[in-house]
């Protein structure tokens, strides 16, 4: 009866990948194509050579598992045995990195803006989520002595001669991504008019643009100048990190991130500035000549990028931020770290009689505050009353569910955020009932919603909820020495290590907010916004609550409830994305309505999440 049962499990899992949730991407293409006003890549033999490479690489991945893993591609029923051969000697996910480009194929080939721009990248974000959330704990925890390396990782981080295949695994990504970078942005953006500035002429160079191979040249010539594994890595990571936020700001704000691009029009020689400069920073880590030299030879082509530029001004500060945050994302991490581990140990508390008053309210006080305020600058004044009922309706709702799911003697009033997706439905009734467009409210919510979960989760890190397991890593993890913090007083472990997953969570939501902020400025209708914020808000989510540590929380089939409460978040975010919903937005002015309900909203907000009553007993009286 049991082998019976599996079989069956296995054949539904099979069922499930191999049918279902691809009949579901292409029906959720099919109905939001009209919502996707994007060129389409008009190239039919590159996307069935796609569909061939991606299938005969998923062929070759599934066959290796069962040959040498003696077991099947599935999660649920995992191989016995830990594959290094075939397409797993170059790649770490090679059924996954198949099907990606299987489906971005597919997209050239059937013509479809929405398959291509919106449900692959989305699809490709839900792998990497599962394999961040799931897939490489599992790995480490069945498998602790093997090795994860594959032939086209990047150098190991050690102080240690780089090898030619160190070189040209680096040169493989840099070029990669670059290329890719300028193609979709070229495709996507096009010609950009600039927010401000324009071009810089300097005569004879601005005439030719084959003086644009000159950078490149330099680029390719890179990882064959830099002579450490570690320096080489760091060259490598510094350069996706920056690329990946400048394509991120060009395609969501073209006005000022896609400047680069020189008038006319050739990305394949395009080398942005901070990818020069990136590689002076690299040399200088090597030897201080090679630093030297580098530099000059940058000094000189500086002058070549800024005069191709649409805008010599964007191009270079931009390219600055860019360098900043590519070249220092490591210290960056730190100092976000560090950063938290000291709000985490920073609980303050006034009694005034039989009331308290905690600091972490401050918090999610100020970011209710701020949500209104932005919500009703983008809708005005005529909306501010009912964002400010929506807020109250969904605060009520997020303590309602955490009772029900978290509440014990020590937890008399938590907060759970899925509560609040539930106190959505009732929020729009009695908005409704007001004679508001609900679809309105909801389109905005969802734009302020990632910013105000973001700010809400410094609360988090005061009161220690969301807290993450342990790590044996300092550069990752966190210390708690507060005895009031819930890491100290529930989960038992003061001063351990463990994961900043309320950090992990506001750095993820900082960029979803742009994402849908931008969503709404070019006029995506709220159901397609509300949608969006749905789906990065569950696959972000997926990923951190793998990382957290709550005693509390219920594990249900090897997943915790939260994991399965974030894909329930992706699926209904799917079905949301593909209502047409049609409203009329005239907004009205912002003004002193909006200034009182932000306040009111962000009053309510401190006293339900930071203040209450440490004498009694009743339900809901206290926070700790």
């Amino acid at each position: 009866m049991k082998t019976g049962k599996t079989l069956l499990n296995k054949i539904f899992y099979a069922l499930t990948f191999l049918v279902l949730i691809p009949a579901l991407l292409w029906f959720w293409a099919k109905k939001t194509e009209d919502f996707i006003n994007l060129p389409v890549i008009d190239s039919i033999g590159s996307g069935w050579f796609l569909i061939i490479l991606g299938g005969l690489l998923m062929l070759w991945a599934m066959y290796s598992l069962k040959k040498f893993g003696k077991g099947l591609p599935m999660n649920a029923f995992p191989p016995k045995n830990f594959v290094t051969k075939g397409p797993y000697h170059f790649l770490r996910h090679p059924i996954y990195i198949g099907f990606g480009l299987f489906l971005t194929g597919y997209f050239i080939v059937t013509q479809s803006p929405s398959g291509l721009w919106f449900v692959t990248p989305i699809t490709l974000l839900a792998m990497v989520a599962l394999v961040l959330g799931y897939e490489s704990i599992d790995l480490k925890e069945r498998f602790p002595d093997e090795s994860f390396r594959v032939l086209l990782d990047l150098p190991e981080n050690r102080e240690a001669p780089a090898s030619t295949k160190d070189r040209l695994v680096a040169l493989f990504w840099a070029a990669l991504s670059l290329g890719a970078s300028n193609y979709i942005i070229a495709l996507l953006v096009g010609s950009s008019t600039p927010l401000f500035g324009k071009p810089w002429v300097l005569g004879s160079i601005s005439e030719n643009i084959q003086f644009l191979l000159l950078p490149t040249l330099l680029l390719l010539t890179m990882p064959f100048l830099l002579k450490r594994k570690d320096i080489l890595r760091n060259w490598s990571y510094s350069g996706l990190i920056a690329l990946a936020v400048s394509t991120f700001l060009a395609l969501l704000y073209p006005k000022i991130g896609a400047q680069f691009f020189p008038i006319e029009q050739m990305p394949v020689y395009t080398v942005p500035i901070f990818m020069l400069l990136l590689s002076v920073k690299s040399a200088f880590q090597q030897d201080q000549r090679l630093g030297f030299l580098v530099g000059l030879i940058t000094a000189g082509l500086l002058a070549i990028e800024v005069s191709f530029s649409r805008s010599a001004i964007l191009h270079v500060f931009t390219s600055i931020f860019l360098f900043l945050i590519g070249g220092y994302y490591f210290q960056i991490w730190i100092f976000l770290k560090n950063t938290a581990e000291k709000i985490a140990n920073s609980w303050q508390e006034w009694i005034f009689g039989k009331v308290r008053v905690i600091n972490h309210g401050f918090y999610v006080g100020f970011g209710s505050f701020f949500g209104i305020a932005l919500a009703g600058y983008l809708v005005g004044d005529a909306y501010s009353w009912a964002i400010l009922m929506f807020a109250f309706v969904v605060i009520i709702f997020s303590a309602l569910w955490a009772q029900i799911i978290e509440g014990s003697e020590k937890l008399k009033r938590p907060f759970g955020y899925y509560g609040a997706l539930v106190g959505i439905i009732f929020a729009s009734t009695v908005v409704w009932a007001l004679g508001f467009d609900v679809w309105v409210i909801i389109g905005v919510i969802s734009v302020v919603m990632p910013w105000v979960q973001g700010i809400g989760r410094f609360r988090c890190l005061v009161n220690g909820c969301c807290h993450g397991s342990k790590v044996p890593d300092p550069n990752i993890g966190i210390r708690y020495f507060h005895e009031r913090s819930r890491v100290c007083g529930i989960s038992h472990l003061k001063g351990e290590l463990i994961h900043p997953t309320p950090l992990y969570s506001i750095i993820w939501l900082f960029w979803a907010g742009f994402i849908l902020l931008s969503l709404w400025r070019n006029g995506f209708s709220p159901s397609f916004i509300f949608g969006s914020y749905l789906i990065l808000n569950g696959i972000g989510r997926f990923v951190e609550e793998a990382y957290r540590g709550e005693v509390q929380t219920p594990i249900l089939k090897g997943l915790r409830l939260y994991q399965w409460t974030a894909i329930l978040s992706v699926l209904i975010g799917i079905s949301m994305t593909m209502i047409p919903i049609s409203v009329e937005l005239n907004p009205s002015s912002f003004g002193w309505q909006t200034i009182l309900s932000a306040i009111s909203g962000g009053l309510f907000t401190a006293f339900a999440m930071g203040i209450d009553f440490p004498f009694s007993n009743a339900r809901f009286s206290r926070l700790v």
